[in-house]
């Protein structure tokens, strides 16, 4: 993990030790066995484990070597304050090593390269990269919910991925570019027309009389310069109308790519982030990124001919003038080149805030049943004013760095124009310039200072959408860790023979929750998993369903492993019906089509039917057109598993997974359920997870999962016979069932 990183004083005690054993592990903690931050290594070999201390100066100081054979376990325990990697061996139990939650994550790999090494077991590749991401560039680790690194980034390739957005509304762009060439133009134009009135028509001749060298085009001019402004605002309203059309249409796209990301997205992904924030980052962020194509790009173009325009008016009008004007110019170029990396950290911040807030109230109005129930509206309260405070208070300082930086800025803009009456004053008196052409240029100026004005002005705004049009992309470029092969087969039908070959899988990968699992289901085989809770049950069909794919071993259906098969192909023949069956916002007859959709009306009846739902359902007032409400919370548990249940029967899948899909509810309900599940098992391929053990005689074996592993397998009256396991759980639940019955 960090072998590349071991110090020359250690690798010096290393080469003379490790001649004749493997390096398997080499990792730094962060603290010492006295409880100060201080570094020790932690060396694993194929055959021994060793603590060096590197503090004190004197080199490195072996202060522990254990072999392989003399330890009997291996685990990590928490303290207060830190953990500790514990040892226990025949003389006892010690701590071989002190590390704080900064690494956790790398300590939780190492036991699992130690549990590997004392097994005999080779290391892959994956077993000793580190958990921890860190940039190539500046060794930075990269946070968790990011796929770059956030100092190293550059935003001008985010600018570029957005625009590619637009590609498809290539013609608007051209539009827009059009209509931006001509405002320009017209713009150009205006000065001049100012600057022939006051040198020509308004400017008396030299003995002071009142004739005027052009006094006739006086009124054509002044029609003139209001048609140009007329024209000018004209193309501007153009312009932006045809702006904001591009701008929404490409967010469009924009969202419709998240939201596909997300569909694609494995589970592991949503397990590691919070639905609030992911809704944060599809709504808001997106919401950003439309303000920055619809207000931005427009006016970065319009500045970018602005300037190039202006630019060559200047200098043909005075070029030593515009020597000294472009001086502020340049300074404010740079004093942005410093700044903007300077407040990139506060819009982090200020992101980061504002998705645990959306976090914090998607939990808290989900679960407000549980909030009302309890009487913690209060605690509700001051909980979300603590993380509405943070985004307040982080909102204040992003306003406060800007409050200084802005004025810097526009003071350095507004110097040029005091340069042009400064410098140009004194060409006019040395008759190098005259007065019209001095105020032309002062206009001139106003209109190349105005793209660099606003952009400074918008440069909190143009930062605050790259920053989240950067957390969009990294949902973009999310890879799925389930994803189709490329040389995956197609499969219409499946006979339903499922088997497991060594399967390891750990949600973290370096925590085991299954571990060397072997079992095969024939075809049409009812199977029922027991065992604790956190035993690995539900992660057990989580994998025979491919939400997850194994970290070691295969999954193999009808032969085929389950990651060679089109996941598509593979959806259409798992039907799950969970412990809380979910319920999307709409009618029951929606919620029942919605594993078939192309189902007709008479098929969804004869399911509803089959899951003994339809008499509840015809109860209904609105019959199969009642709407379910949020979540399913008009209909009772009962009602919303029967329509579960129903969903899947019109699935009419090959393997049928039962998780818990009677807990909740009661005795009587449960008996309809269990007449509706009977009609759905038939001559399907079953594994059932079931609150009550007696529920599972109908099973043709039972599967008993203890700490991970198959702890047994047999019939219900073979196991019972036996006294194992499945005895100790039967017998304690029928203990318990006899003191709620008393």
């Amino acid at each position: 993990m960090e072998r590349d990183r071991i110090p020359q004083k250690l690798k010096a005690i290393l080469a003379g030790r490790l001649s004749s054993e493997t390096l398997a592990l080499a990792l730094t903690s962060d603290l010492t066995p006295e409880g100060l931050f201080g570094c020790e290594w932690l060396i694993v070999t194929d055959v021994c484990l060793r603590v060096f201390n590197l503090e004190g100066g004197v080199g490195a100081q072996e202060r522990l070597a254990i072999q392989f054979d003399a330890l009997a376990e291996v685990e990590l325990i928490a303290l207060v304050g830190c953990s500790a990697l514990e040892l226990k061996t025949n003389a006892g139990v010690l701590n071989a090593i002190y590390f704080s939650d900064a690494k956790s994550a790398e300590f939780h790999q190492a036991l699992y390269v130690i549990e590997k090494v004392r097994r005999g077991e080779g290391l892959t590749a994956e077993d000793i990269a580190s958990p921890i991401r860190r940039c190539p560039k500046c060794s930075r680790p990269i946070p968790e919910h990011y796929s770059h690194c956030l100092y190293c980034h550059k935003r001008h390739g985010t600018l570029w991925r957005m625009l590619k957005f637009s590609k498809k509304h290539l013609s608007l762009l051209f539009g827009i570019f059009g209509l931006i060439m001509l405002s320009t133009v017209a713009g150009l134009i205006s000065p001049q027309i100012v600057k022939v009135l006051i040198d020509s028509v308004f400017r008396a001749d030299p003995v002071g009389s009142s004739v005027y060298p052009l006094r006739h085009w006086h009124l054509p001019l002044i029609g003139l310069l209001f048609l140009v402004y007329a024209i000018q605002q004209i193309f501007a309203g153009l312009q932006e109308r045809v702006g904001g059309v591009v701008g929404f249409r490409t967010v469009y796209d924009l969202r419709a790519a998240i939201y596909s990301r997300l569909q694609e997205l494995s589970m592991s992904f949503f397990d590691k982030h919070h639905t609030g924030a992911i809704m944060a980052r599809v709504n808001q962020d997106t919401a950003e990124v439309q303000r920055l194509l619809v207000d931005f790009v427009p006016m970065t173009l319009e500045a970018i001919c602005t300037l190039i325009g202006v630019g060559i008016l200047l200098f043909v009008m005075s070029w030593q003038l515009t020597l000294f004007v472009t001086i502020p110019i340049v300074g404010t170029m740079l004093f942005l080149r410093w700044v903007l990396p300077m407040v990139k950290s506060y819009y982090r911040r200020y992101f980061h805030n504002r998705s645990r807030l959306s976090a914090f109230v998607n939990d808290s109005l989900s679960g407000i049943r549980v909030v009302k129930a309890f009487g913690q509206e209060s605690r509700e309260m001051a909980r979300f004013d603590l993380r509405s405070s943070s985004y307040r208070d982080s909102g204040i300082e992003l306003v406060r760095r800007w409050s200084l930086f802005h004025p810097v800025m526009f003071f350095m803009i507004m110097c040029g124009m005091i340069t042009v009456w400064l410098v140009g004053g004194r060409l006019v008196f040395r008759n190098l310039m005259s007065i019209g052409a001095v105020v032309a240029y002062s206009q001139y100026m106003m209109m190349f200072y105005r793209p660099v004005f606003m952009l400074a002005r918008m440069s909190e705004s143009i930062t605050s959408a790259l920053s989240a049009a950067d957390r969009v992309f990294d949902i973009i470029d999310t890879d799925p860790d389930v994803k189709e092969a490329s040389n995956s087969v197609p499969l219409t039908a499946l006979h339903g023979e499922i088997e497991l070959k060594h399967v390891t899988f750990g949600y973290d990968r370096h925590k085991p929750v299954l571990r060397d699992i072997s079992l095969k289901i024939a075809p049409q085989e009812r199977i029922g998993l027991v065992g604790r809770s956190g035993v690995g049950k539900t992660t057990f069909i989580n994998l025979v369903s491919r939400l997850y794919d194994v970290n070691e071993g295969s999954i193999e259906i009808d032969g085929i492993d389950v990651r060679k098969i089109r996941p598509s192909d593979f959806r259409q023949q798992i039907g799950i019906v969970l412990q809380n069956p979910f319920l999307f916002n709409g009618t029951i007859y929606d919620n029942i089509a919605y594993a078939k959709p192309e189902a007709s009306r008479e098929s969804i009846v004869r399911a509803a039917m089959a899951a003994n739902a339809h008499d509840f359902i015809m109860s209904k007032p609105d019959a199969y057109d009642t709407e379910v409400g949020e979540g399913g919370g008009h209909l009772s548990q009962g009602e919303k598993q029967r329509i579960s249940i129903a969903r899947g029967i019109l699935r009419s899948p090959a393997i049928l997974i039962l998780d818990e899909a009677t807990s909740s509810v009661d005795l009587q309900t449960e008996t309809q359920i269990f007449e509706a599940l009977n009609q759905l098992m038939e001559n399907r391929t079953t594994i059932a997870i079931a609150h009550r053990l007696s529920t599972l005689r109908h099973c043709h074996r039972l599967v008993v999962i203890e700490d991970g592993r198959i702890a047994e397998i047999g019939t219900h009256e073979a196991l019972m016979e036996k006294r194992g396991k499945f005895y100790q759980l039967a017998t304690a639940q029928t203990d318990l069932s006899k003191i709620m019955d008393v």
